[in-house]
């Protein structure tokens, strides 16, 4: 075998190795949206099993404008059920099988929150949070 294969067939390797890490990590969700979001935001510790510590997002508020802002494990606070006024709030929940968000706004208020799931091994986790009230 000469040294020009012994290369090829290792860049083959890597690059299969790579792909197949890749869709382990995300991919198509085995896990039903609807029972996962409803345990997530009633049972606290399958909520913290299910964020992705640190986990990326915006948080923008009077005192706070942070763009890049990293929700830590230490001082997460639960997220719950939302009783929303449809006269005052808009929600824009949007599912396929490879993300999941959930928005809720008021319009021209500044009130912004919004929740990004992805499937990671085949069930649903939190990966990006936005919390805008001004």
């Amino acid at each position: 075998m000469n040294k020009s294969s012994i290369i090829c067939r290792g860049l083959v390797v890597i690059l299969l190795l790579g792909a197949s890490c890749r869709s382990a990590k995300v991919g198509t969700a085995k896990e039903d949206f609807s029972n996962f979001y409803q345990q997530f935001l009633t049972d606290s510790s399958f909520q913290m099993q299910r964020v992705q510590f640190p986990l990326p997002g915006q948080k923008i508020t009077a005192e706070v404008q942070d763009t890049a802002y990293q929700w830590a494990e230490d001082d997460w606070i639960m997220l719950k059920e939302f009783e929303l006024d449809p006269t005052q709030f808009e929600r824009n929940l949007q599912v396929t099988d490879t993300l999941a968000t959930d928005e809720i706004y008021t319009p021209g208020a500044g009130f912004y929150f919004k929740m990004v799931f992805e499937p990671i091994k085949r069930k649903w986790y939190l990966v990006y949070l936005v919390d805008q009230g001004l």
